[in-house]
């Protein structure tokens, strides 16, 4: 390694270049006139000229040394015809060397040639020889090593032993060690380095020592170094060179005992490379705790320009005494380069990771080193391990993925049985239940760990099998589960959902003895569920007397807390029974407990009570439960029944005149329901008994113009006859037949035909067909009472083929109409279409009256949902609240309803800043079910720390998708980009990185494919 004179402590060349020498020439010349001018008499003296020269030259006054050395000479030339001066003229030729000196010295012109006509003429003179070595020097000076080489090579050759010699000498081996001529300087070097008397023995020393590392003469050169360790210049080198010697001889515990007490004397960073080696040694002996200190040592005097390669063992060092932590810290720089050591580092930092508890980070860790191919061993390794993380992280589907594509790539890795036995546990986790059982049938060797995953694989496929109403193949892959009964627990729950899966099909009897089987081997909770079940098997052959016993007995074991709405509607089905077989005082009680229970259908339970009471005869009682009816329950279902009912039994007493007020208030106060048919002929009958024909005719009229199509129509049709008759007015009856004939749909077959030809073009598909066919039908029978059904079907074939105007064109005739059976139907799609089209006011109103039109809960429910998403975009966030608080209370009567009016209190929250009362909502949404209104939740739950800069945390709470939402690939897409967000925020953009790519290659999902492509395009650019 060549270093400058200068930084070896070279001394300092005497002589003056550049602008230095320009300002000595014009000193010199401005002191020779001031000489000439104040002293012309001592020109008389002969030795003037020569003395002032020397004192001129003494100080560096090259120019005018020359000038009066000049002068000097010139009379003992004559008249110049004398080329040869007298050599027994000492000063003349003293006066001429230092004219041919000071010549190259002032860079005069042809001053080489004055040089060599000296040593020519005067070759016997000691000048002669100075001559060449004071060229030699100035050339050396210069660092034109080449031409010093031609003069101090001739100085050398004079020979001699002065000091002066010794000085050229070092020179020479210096011009050699820098023209390279490592072979010539060494041995002049060797000379030089052991004169005592030489002020250039260090330096050649140093250089000698130099040559032989250089040479691969390590003990030589340490022999060398060790001669000047103390030497001031080079005490900070010295140990540098011997510590890289013995090293390079793995000298290793001479190594150690060298430098080891030097770094205890000196922690500074001069000592850096010296710390390295020893560093380097205590790795390569696996001793890691020692070379820890020296590592840092000198990592903190090399900064930033530390090779990858020493942070690499360092970080390794780290590792393996366990500190974690310091070893991520150093590594995770490293591990997104392009080699080896990036390799390594991605796969010692994935390890790390997993150490601390950081399974999303060592997932990405591996992911990066799997994707280096320098080291095939450790690529093999770091596959094996990301996929088994992706296991561990429940990410089933890419588990299964990278298992499969492993084992293809590997087919004789030594992992090969432990990635066999993972990839069912993979499907399994990926909820792939079909690839998984055929993956585990077409294997040749099968472990008990294997069909133990294999049991829970076919129960899980049969269950969802059950769910999705495929009866034949649940139980089909029930029994596959029951053949490996390797868990005893899921042997129980495999013979109960096959149990299950029959009695959904309807086959009771194959049902039955499957759950008394259970019932009477088991002691657990499905010999509970099977009392349940066997209680609803015999209840839906109508065999009433044999459930009763199997839901008594399931309702007095008090069922655990999680089944209590099992034993609320069990309540419910034992009362039914009872009242099926006549025990009436049995059933009233089983009612009454419902309701105690608070069950969901107490409603139903107190409507069922006051039937009872009516059968019994038991009319006071039975009026008075029918109003209560009406009035606990005002949204109910069963409201429109009380009231029917508590008219009835009027009717049914005899009591006309009561029973018609009754059915008015019904018909006044729910004109939409679809018992208003029933209700008008009661009250026509009454008004008949008491011999009011007009009023009784009316209802009879009533029921024949708007509800033609009811099973009511036809006793209508004889009811008006006979009261027109009793009237004395039979004549009317031939009008009103006409009339019925002509509405009536029944009365022409060919209407008929035409308008369900009309519906099936709907239903093929073909929808603008469908708009013609039932548009013809509308133009050709105006008066139908199929009217407002053929505008539904419009309707419906407009929004099929996008066209908004239209459709909300249709659906507002049938609103507008506000009698048909169609207005609550055309109203939801009319909303929801406004809602899209942003006319939320339009929109809402259409909510409004379905709310109002509905007799159903589970329609009323969809219209709150709708009008609560409308209001929360409109955005009226308070009135979205006000709805959500009331669906919130409800309950889940549309399934998700809850879950999802649960949410939006937490969306409204959250745009309003609350984040405290945002979080406390998605967590209630969470709990509620884990379905996409919950994925959607533990987004925002992950945004909110994000957002509070809480960023670990914030990770922390969306790696929960993988457990908790897999399916949801919209929501797991934005959850890892947020990841993302949270590692840049953390200044871990590789980590973001990893995150953003492994988003790209995974996600079905488009848009979250180009909104990580997006991040990921912005990291690149900025670095």
């Amino acid at each position: 390694m060549p270093y400058s004179t200068t930084q070896l402590g070279q001394r300092q060349p005497v002589y003056f270049l550049g602008s230095r020498l320009f300002l000595s020439l014009t000193l010199g010349l401005l002191t020779t006139l001031s000489v000439f001018a104040q002293r012309t008499q001592s020109y008389a003296e002969p030795d003037y000229h020569f003395r002032n020269g020397l004192e001129l030259f003494e100080k560096a006054n090259y120019a005018a040394a020359r000038y009066e050395f000049r002068q000097y000479l010139e009379p003992r030339r004559g008249d110049g015809s004398q080329t040869l001066l007298n050599t027994g003229d000492q000063n003349a030729v003293e006066a001429e060397y230092y004219v041919a000196l000071t010549s190259l010295y002032v860079d005069e012109p042809g001053a080489e040639l004055l040089v060599d006509r000296f040593v020519k003429n005067h070759s016997q003179h000691p000048k002669a020889s100075q001559l060449y070595g004071d060229l030699g020097t100035y050339y050396y000076n210069r660092q034109d090593y080449t031409k010093a080489i031609d003069f101090l090579e001739k100085a050398v050759a004079q020979g001699g032993s002065s000091a002066q010699q010794t000085t050229f000498k070092y020179q020479l081996a210096l011009s050699y060690y820098n023209t390279q001529d490592l072979k010539k300087a060494l041995p002049l070097l060797n000379e030089v380095k052991v004169d005592p008397n030489s002020t250039d023995a260090p330096a050649a020393s140093y250089y000698a020592g130099v040559i032989n590392f250089r040479n691969r003469n390590f003990n030589e050169a340490v022999a060398d170094f060790r001669r000047i360790e103390n030497n001031p210049t080079y005490q900070n080198q010295v140990p540098n060179w011997i510590a890289q010697a013995y090293y390079r001889q793995r000298r290793f515990d001479d190594l150690l005992a060298y430098t080891e007490p030097l770094l205890k004397r000196n922690q500074g960073s001069t000592l850096s490379e010296v710390a390295l080696y020893t560093a380097e040694v205590y790795y390569q002996q696996n001793q890691f705790a020692k070379a820890i200190p020296y590592y840092k040592q000198y990592i903190t005097a090399a900064g930033a320009k530390t090779p990858g390669s020493v942070k690499f063992r360092y970080g390794q060092s780290l590792f393996r005494t366990g500190a974690y932590n310091d070893a991520i810290t150093q590594l995770k720089t490293l591990a997104g380069g392009k080699d080896t050591t990036a390799q390594y580092a991605a796969y010692t930092l994935g390890v790390s990771y997993l150490q601390t508890q950081n399974p999303s980070y060592a997932l990405n860790a591996f992911d990066q080193a799997g994707r280096l191919s320098f080291n095939p061993e450790i690529q093999e390794e770091a596959r094996f391990n990301h996929a088994k993380l992706q296991l561990d992280q429940n990410n089933g589907a890419d588990a299964v993925k990278e298992l499969t594509g492993f084992l293809k790539q590997y087919p004789n890795s030594k992992f090969e049985n432990e990635a066999n036995e993972l990839v069912g546990e993979a499907y399994f986790a990926s909820n792939n239940y079909p690839a998984a059982i055929a993956y585990i049938e077409g294997l040749k060797k099968r472990t008990p760990k294997i069909n133990a995953t294999y049991q829970r694989l076919t129960y899980n496929q049969g269950v969802s099998d059950f769910n999705a109403e495929r009866y034949p193949q649940a139980v089909a892959n029930l029994d596959k589960s029951l053949k490996f009964p390797v868990d005893t627990d899921l042997q129980q729950a495999a013979q109960f959902w096959k149990a299950e899966a029959y009695s959904a099909g309807k086959q009771y009897d194959t049902a039955i003895p499957l759950y008394a089987s259970i019932s009477k081997s088991s002691t657990g909770n499905y010999s509970t569920k099977s009392l349940y079940a066997l209680g609803y098997a015999y209840f839906n052959k109508k065999d009433y007397s044999r459930a009763l016993p199997y839901f008594r007995d399931f309702v007095s074991k008090g069922a655990t807390a999680e089944d209590r709405a099992q034993v609320q509607d069990a309540t419910i089905r034992l009362a039914d029974s009872y009242f099926a077989t006549k025990q009436y005082e049995n059933a009233m009680r089983s009612y009454d407990l419902a309701i105690a229970q608070n069950a969901p259908d107490k409603d139903y339970a107190a409507y069922q009570k006051a039937v009872i009471l009516s059968y019994v005869g038991r009319d006071a009682e039975a009026k008075a439960q029918f109003d209560q009816v009406q009035k606990q329950y005002p949204t109910s279902r069963f409201v429109e029944e009380a009231l029917f009912q508590t008219a009835n039994v009027d009717f049914e007493k005899g009591s006309y005149q009561a029973a018609i007020q009754g059915f008015t208030k019904l018909i006044q106060d729910k004109p939409n329901s679809p018992i208003i048919p029933a209700a008008l002929l009661k009250r026509a009958i009454a008004y008949g008994n008491i011999q009011q024909y007009d009023p009784a005719v009316a209802d009879y009229k009533r029921i024949l113009d708007n509800y033609g199509n009811s099973e009511q129509a036809q006793s209508a049709l004889l009811g008006i006859q006979n009261t027109l008759n009793d009237a004395g007015r039979p004549e009317e009856f031939s009008k009103v037949l006409g009339q019925y004939k002509k509405s009536n749909p029944a009365s022409t077959d060919v209407e008929r035909v035409q308008f369900e030809n009309a519906k099936d073009i709907y239903s093929s598909g073909k929808y603008p067909q469908a708009i013609q066919s039932l548009q013809a039908f509308m133009q050709e029978y105006p008066a139908s009472p199929n009217t407002n059904e053929a505008r539904y079907y419009v309707a419906e074939s407009y929004r099929q083929t996008s066209d908004v105007a239209n459709a909300l064109r249709y659906y507002n005739m049938i609103v507008t109409d506000n009698k048909s059976d169609y207005l609550v139907r055309a109203a939801t799609r009319a909303a929801d279409l406004e809602s899209k089209q942003k006319n939320y006011p339009r929109a809402i109103r259409n909510y409004q009256i379905i709310l109002s039109k509905s007799s159903s809960k589970a329609e009323q429910v969809a219209a709150q949902l709708g009008m609560m998403d409308t209001y929360f975009v409109y955005p009226k966030p308070d009135s979205a609240a006000v709805i959500a608080r009331d669906l919130v209370a409800g309950g889940s009567v549309v399934p998700g309803a809850q879950n999802r009016a649960q949410l939006m209190l937490g969306k409204i929250a959250f745009g309003k800043g609350d984040y405290k009362t945002a979080q406390t909502e998605f967590e209630k949404t969470i709990a509620l079910a884990k379905d996409i209104n919950g994925a959607e939740a533990q987004y925002y739950l992950g945004d909110i720390l994000f957002r509070q800069k809480k960023y670990k945390e914030s990770v922390t709470t969306l790696l929960k998708f993988n457990e908790q939402f897999a399916e949801f690939e919209y929501w797991k897409g934005k959850a890892f980009i947020l990841v993302a967000d949270n590692n840049v925020a953390q200044d871990e953009t590789a980590q973001a990185k990893a995150v953003l790519n492994s988003i790209i290659e995974n996600t079905s999902d488009e848009t979250i494919k180009a909104e990580a492509k997006q991040k990921l395009a912005t990291l690149e650019a900025k670095n």
